[in-house]
């Protein structure tokens, strides 16, 4: 029998005559040989003939690496060489058998039949164990049964976490805010308060659960509708922060005064179209807003857009089954027009010549008055917002309001209104001294300049408006200048307008009456 090792021949001198005859039915032979891998080293392996037509490939384990030396070359290889041989040996002694790779085995070569037994019968033994593997995995996500209801914390500003619960009925999620809380466990009193609050937390549990067990949670949650209005606004306002809408926060406070004072243990069982109506009635005559007005029957149309808003996320949640709000008939909040206190241009005049004891409000007040932009807007406005080409400046931001975006041109007179911008970066803020929330100042400054109109920083907004249209602006483009979603609300600035032209032609008709 001949053996080849890396391309040389050895004769196996012991039966020299059958040789002939072996030689003549097939030949034999072990061959190392290398591959090249992506890193630049080379994998040794053998190139085995056993039998007529019949070829395998094993690896040794072997590699030749690109930085070492040619005389470890040497030495790797003479090991692959000694491994060949080994296997040459089980040749000749009819031990030899096809080591099984990860692709188990596949007939080669002209005579698959040789092979085809073991390969059936590795493609028999690869499908039971697939079969099992399948058994095994249904096996285990059957034995992890959802828990329905899961105990959840959220993080508040003030350290303390929010313990709500969250509950999944037949692939329906849905959260109850518990009003509990765990504060900073900072000594054995926080521990215990925190371990009684845990207690209660798990009773509820452990209630939803029962109910959910008894088919009661998948139609009604009888106990919640027990719970006070204020309470279910205050649920309400926090599911929609926490979705981000932050603008929804003020409303839902507005309303949540308004109810503490007219029905503060009112429940939501007793929600009817009664009750509402009794509630438009009092914010239009009785209730005072914090600016000690009465709330114009706009602000109440959106008190009660907020108060609609509420009872869907309780119907959607399956507490009440129905929305009393949209019952009521709202013909007495439509048609009074909505006011909009704006300034003239001879009272912005009087307001730049009078000084202000907050002259960066001032400043910022006058900015708005001759761009139009809110004040959550200015607040947040940075340099990089602001683009300068060649003579022309304009605003790019994100409006905080209506996420939307704006790009809106500065004047000479907007520009006159805003701070040097010094050594200041991009992410600085324009008007980085503007108070979060106290603006007291600009009632007092508008009355030190003689005006007897009731002013707030959103009338800057008012007063960009009217001037605009005034000065001759077309609807669309004033409407789109002031980030406005829909044409519509800027028409009543030019309802606004149109009425002071009413009011100066009836003047012509006084001067010349006999």
């Amino acid at each position: 029998m001949r053996e080849v090792v890396n391309g040389e021949t050895f004769t196996d001198s012991s039966d020299e005559l059958n040789q002939v005859e072996k030689v003549e039915e097939y030949t034999s032979s072990v061959i190392v040989r290398s591959r090249k891998m992506r890193n630049g080293d080379r994998s040794l392996f053998l190139d085995i003939y056993y039998g007529k037509g019949q070829r395998a490939y094993e690896s040794v384990g072997l590699y030749l690496r690109k930085d070492d030396s040619e005389e470890k070359h040497k030495d790797i290889w003479k090991e692959a060489e000694k491994k060949a041989k080994e296997r040459m040996k089980a040749l000749k002694d009819g031990t030899f058998e096809k080591r099984v790779g990860r692709r188990g085995y596949k007939p080669h070569g002209e005579d698959p039949d040789a092979n085809v037994d073991k390969y059936k019968e590795y493609l028999a033994t690869k499908k039971v164990k697939t079969e099992i593997a399948v058994a095994e995995t249904e096996r285990k996500r059957n034995s992890k049964t959802k828990e329905p209801v899961r105990i959840r914390f959220k993080e508040l500003a003030n350290g303390n976490k929010s313990v709500y619960l969250s509950i999944n009925v037949n692939g329906r999620r849905t959260y109850d805010y518990l009003r509990l809380y765990l504060i900073p466990e900072v000594d054995a009193a926080a521990r215990e308060q925190n371990k009684q609050t845990m207690q209660a937390v798990y009773a509820i549990k452990a209630q939803r659960i029962m109910s959910i067990t008894n088919g009661i949670a998948g139609l009604k949650d009888k106990s919640r509708i027990k719970m006070r209005l204020v309470d279910w606004l205050e649920i309400f306002r926090d599911a929609q922060v926490e979705r981000g809408r932050q603008s929804a926060r003020n409303w839902v406070n507005s309303v949540l005064n308004a109810v503490r004072e007219h029905s503060p243990n009112v429940t939501l069982a007793e929600m009817t179209k009664e009750y509402c109506n009794g509630f438009m009635v009092f914010l239009l005559n009785d209730y005072i807003t914090y600016k000690h007005t009465h709330p114009s029957k706009s602000t109440v149309m959106n008190y009660l857009k907020c108060l609609k808003a509420a009872f869907n996320m309780a119907i959607e949640e399956e507490i009440m089954d129905d929305n009393p709000v949209l019952r009521l008939r709202m013909d007495v909040l439509k048609g009074g027009g909505t006011k909009r206190e704006y300034l003239t241009v001879d009272e912005v005049k009087r307001l730049i010549d009078t000084p202000c004891k907050r002259e960066d409000i001032k400043a910022a007040f006058l900015f708005s008055c001759f761009c139009g932009l809110r004040i959550s807007d200015v607040k947040s406005l940075k340099w990089k917002n602001i683009i300068t080409e060649g003579d022309k400046t304009r605003v790019e931001i994100l409006q905080y309001k209506t996420k939307q975006p704006l790009y809106l041109p500065l004047n000479k007179q907007a520009l006159r209104w805003m701070p040097e911008r010094g050594s200041a970066s991009d992410e600085d803020k324009v008007f980085p001294t503007l108070p979060s929330k106290n603006y007291d100042c600009i009632p007092e400054w508008s009355r030190a300049a003689g005006i007897s109109k009731h002013v707030t920083y959103h009338v800057s907004r008012h007063t960009f408006a009217t001037m605009e249209l005034t000065m001759g602006a077309d609807l669309y483009t004033t409407s789109k200048l002031l980030g406005h979603t829909e044409v519509r609300t800027t028409q009543i600035y030019a309802k606004i307008i149109n009425k002071k032209k009413d009011e100066a032609v009836s003047l012509l008709d006084s001067a010349f009456e006999e």
